[in-house]
């Protein structure tokens, strides 16, 4: 299969879901702005007619060498590397873009705590950064300021692995449990962008869910159990069932046999059976939620969505529950 960009279908189909984005910041690694990342945020913000930022956040420099004295001048090297950083992405923007408004920011510090204290600020709702290309033969690994962006962004964060696109197929990765609603509203967030973005694309849409009986391995094998292999073998099926029901309820409410959605229910450890699913299924966008558990401030990824995360070879749209709490917090006087 041949490498296809999500942003040539030019984000043309309005009506919820993606639409939601009004203001997009896209965050540039230090001295690069990936291409593919930039188009795709310029298709989607000027089909919703939403603002863009791009940022760029560069490590500072040592006090002995932001200011210095050439023959009783004083040059401020902090000011002009960030000046000329800020100029280089504004042309990048307007070769992308043109003469359409586009905010451009360059500024000091920590990349990720630069990025959420600015989305926090200006109150962004999407997050897009771009990996650098790497080769397609190796698995790619989130930097760990993506990581630390994916944990404790409080908005829905797109990472895109330019050389890894691949077909038009969106894969939404979800976990019905009618006892936690934060969880099932997770769910509907996912179902809803990944359901949008496809229609967008003019792509398909599959629907991924994991389940596994808890304790199996136990029951069939503890001599202190002594359960009959018959009986497990029901309450094996039991569990089938019941997570059979709760997939089929969550897709008849987004009406997705209507959209022609594909439905994968795969048995085994979320962590390890979905990343073979996507990889099966050459999927070039996972849109899935990031935590875990709910109801504890701060709480930022579960284990399952990030070995996930490292464990894929195509983009990932991420998003949080209704409520998340980033711990990252504004600075005092921030705009």
């Amino acid at each position: 299969a041949g490498v296809v960009s999500f942003e040539d279908s030019l984000f043309e189909e309005r009506g919820g879901g993606m639409d939601r984005f009004k203001k997009i910041l896209v965050a540039a690694s230090p001295g690069h702005l990936e291409p593919l990342t930039l188009r795709t945020a310029v298709s989607l913000a000027d089909a919703n007619d939403a603002q863009l930022t791009v940022l760029d956040v560069v490590a500072p420099l040592p006090p002995w060498r932001k200011k210095v004295n050439v023959e009783g001048r004083i040059i401020d090297v902090e000011a002009a590397l960030l000046q000329d950083r800020e100029e280089r992405l504004r042309r990048e923007v307007e070769n992308t873009r043109g003469s359409q408004e586009t905010e451009v920011t360059v500024t000091v510090g920590e990349p990720c705590l630069e990025v959420i204290r600015h989305v926090l600020a200006r109150g962004h709702d999407l997050v897009m950064v771009g990996e650098p290309e790497v080769d397609t033969a190796a698995l790619p690994q989130p930097s760990s300021g993506v990581m630390h962006l994916l944990r404790k962004c409080p908005t829905p964060v797109w990472v895109m692995h330019p050389s890894l696109v691949g077909e038009l197929r969106v894969l939404a990765l979800v976990d019905p449990d009618p006892s936690d609603p934060v969880r099932d509203g997770l769910n509907d967030l996912v179902l809803e962008l990944a359901t949008s973005l496809a229609r967008r694309v003019d792509g398909e849409l599959h629907v991924g869910h994991a389940w596994t009986m808890a304790g199996e391995a136990t029951l069939r094998t503890s001599p202190i159990v002594e359960l009959p292999g018959r009986i497990v073998d029901v309450m094996v099926r039991d569990t089938e069932a019941f997570h059979r029901d709760q997939l089929s309820a969550l897709a008849a409410r987004h009406r997705l046999d209507e959209l022609g959605a594909s439905i994968h229910m795969v048995s085994g450890e979320p962590d390890s059976v979905l990343p073979r699913l996507a990889d099966r299924l050459d999927i070039g966008l996972i849109v899935m939620g990031t935590v875990g558990r709910t109801g504890l401030r701060g709480l930022i990824m579960g284990n399952t969505a990030e070995t996930i995360l490292r464990s894929v070879r195509c983009s990932v749209l991420a998003v949080k529950p209704q409520g998340f709490v980033s711990p990252v917090k504004v600075r005092r006087g921030s705009p």
